[in-house]
């Protein structure tokens, strides 16, 4: 969960007192309408009163972004339900009902992955809006910060079969609630008619609630021990557990302790080494069978998104669990940046696939025009021959794209000469470009460019081979965007790079080489923008595509209304 700057401001003012030192969290503020302690477009916000303004115009229109005209940050609660077969995605909407400041938990879902709806806010402070008039919760009265979501078996339709739970930090005052002393609680929310309602838009909070008093923001999606201990843990560190299934459904958590191998941060998360990058099974399965794999991903936040791959071992019931540097993957324990540019607060989930595995997906909150967006979906996979994570655009967003408006082979790109695509007025501010360049025998700087009349927004590669007949299997290659940074890992057997850049009328998100490189790029669009091929050697781009993409939104009745297409086996999350 991060601050922003309006908020940090009404923290000082108006709660500074139980908050306490804001140390470490990242004036990042988003553009947009905020009714956080304010009011809503028709009079106070409150459930059936969510419209911050009118929506936004010239927005992007295939990312989820909120469509009441409010400003956004955190995505939370992640979550593929398994009774009704929908994907949930919360975040932070800023608007809050009085006293509060928010922000609060709003809501998307789809059943598909690709055509979304906006329902009304799930979780709102101080307030449960699954009652009429909304039931008084004085607990949470001043915000609901980043939560998560995980399925928990009983918690079904009628105590039977798994559901989803969500875990949440609220904020309290001391006036209110007299045992708030940090000024953070954490409660759960569960859906209020789970066998009728089946796009969740209703959410309880059950009566046993606050489940954990002065605790910290940010709880992890908790997981489950082979001992049958239910764990998650918040940005301190420290480490809660609940002995069973029906102690969770029962509020009845408890304080493990400070696992000190888990790194202080924000929005933190823990979960197992994901499957193989496509085209590099064998050397994942190799090192499997080999038994040398790191065990888990550990991910946080701290001005900026970092991951570390590492051996994690959960321990018996109230035992610290341990998470160290895998042998013979060192390298991997250390911090590694997701992503670059303007992404934060990511938070993941476990998914069903359309083949019937399940599968690793992230997102970000995407901090651009204007007034942020969630990322793209991004499935993250482990390249073991490249040593590295990758986070790839899911294939589902290929079922937005339209006809080619450009498709071409072999495209010669002269030394020093751009080479405009010509696409035509309107089409690249909302579209998807994917150039593979063959890797030139020489030193070269190449890529691709967005032209808005006078000015140039280039994504390169500044190459160099490695030496020849050398031993290497691998090197590095810096690549920027828009004056954004990283470094590319390549292997000594690739011949080509791929460049894929999505543009959303006000930003990109560039992937290079399937995702070994993420960046997420302010870039406002106009109707005159082309791409351009440069290059400052003669170099070959082996095949370039673009297409335009079309928008993700739908209304609710039609999500209702479409079939189940996935199932998730054995929905309860292990680690």
């Amino acid at each position: 969960m991060v601050v922003s700057a309006l908020r940090v401001l009404l923290l000082a003012n108006a709660a500074k007192t139980i908050f306490g030192s804001l140390e470490g969290k990242a004036a990042l503020s988003p553009q947009g309408n905020d009714s956080v302690g304010g009011g809503c477009l028709n009079g106070p916000c409150w459930p059936g009163n969510d419209f911050c303004g009118e929506p936004f115009k010239d927005a992007p229109v295939f990312h989820l972004m909120d469509q009441h005209g409010c400003s956004e940050n955190d995505p939370n609660s992640p979550v593929f339900d398994p009774v009704h077969g929908v994907f949930h995605h919360f975040y932070q909407i800023h608007l809050a009902a009085s006293p509060g400041f928010g922000p609060d938990a709003g809501h998307f879902v789809s059943k598909d992955f690709i055509n979304w709806a906006q329902v009304p806010v799930a979780i709102w402070n101080g307030l449960d809006a699954s009652t009429s008039p909304p039931r008084v919760t004085k607990y949470d009265n001043m915000a609901i910060f980043t939560g998560s979501a995980f399925v928990v078996d009983g918690a079904g339709p009628g105590g039977k079969g798994p559901g989803v739970v969500q875990i949440y930090p609220g904020l309290c005052n001391k006036n209110d609630w007299p045992a708030c002393s940090t000024g953070t609680l954490l409660a759960q929310a569960v859906p209020a008619n789970y066998a009728n309602d089946e796009l969740l838009v209703n959410w309880t909070k059950p009566p046993y609630n606050p489940i954990m008093e002065n605790a910290q923001r940010d709880p992890a999606s908790a997981w489950k021990t082979p001992h049958g201990e239910w764990r998650t843990r918040t940005l301190d560190s420290k480490i809660y557990g609940a002995a069973s299934d029906a102690d969770v459904l029962s509020g009845k958590w408890y304080e493990i302790g400070t696992c000190k191998d888990l790194r202080r941060c924000e929005c933190p998360s823990l979960y197992p080494l994901p499957s193989p990058t496509p085209g590099f099974e064998e050397e994942y399965h190799i090192a499997a069978q080999a038994g040398g794999l790191p065990t888990h991903v550990h991910k946080t936040s701290c001005g900026g998104d970092f991951w570390q791959l590492g051996t994690y071992e959960d321990g018996p019931p109230k035992v610290i669990p341990s998470f160290k540097a895998t042998p013979g993957w060192e390298d991997l324990f250390e911090q590694k940046i997701m992503d670059v540019g303007k992404f934060y607060a990511s938070k993941d989930g476990e998914y069903p696939s359309k083949t019937g595995g399940k599968r690793r997906i992230n997102w970000g909150w995407a901090i651009v025009p204007p007034a942020s967006t969630q990322s793209l979906p991004r499935e993250v996979t482990f390249n073991a021959a490249a040593r590295c994570l990758q986070q790839s655009p899911i294939d589902e967003l290929m079922a937005l794209r339209g006809p080619a408006v450009y498709s071409k082979a072999d495209v010669r790109v002269l030394a020093g000469v751009s080479t405009p695509l010509g696409i035509a007025p309107g089409l690249v501010k909302q579209s998807e470009a994917v150039v593979s360049f063959t890797l030139p025998s020489e030193a070269a700087q190449f890529g691709l460019a967005f032209s808005n009349e006078n000015t140039l927004l280039a994504c390169v590669v500044s190459y160099s081979p490695p030496t020849p007949n050398s031993s290497v299997r691998m090197y590095e290659v810096p690549v920027t965007c828009g004056g954004f940074k990283d470094s590319l890992r390549l292997l000594a057997a690739e011949k080509k790079i791929e460049i894929r850049v999505f543009s959303d009328w006000t930003f990109m998100e560039v992937y290079f080489q399937k995702g070994r490189v993420a960046m997420t790029v302010p870039q406002p669009f106009k109707d005159s923008t082309d791409i351009v091929l440069t290059s400052t050697v003669h170099a070959q781009a082996s095949a370039v595509d673009v297409y335009p993409i079309r928008s993700i939104w739908t209304s609710p009745e039609v999500v209702r209304k479409a079939p189940r297409s996935y199932e998730l086996p054995d929905s309860v999350i292990q680690i």
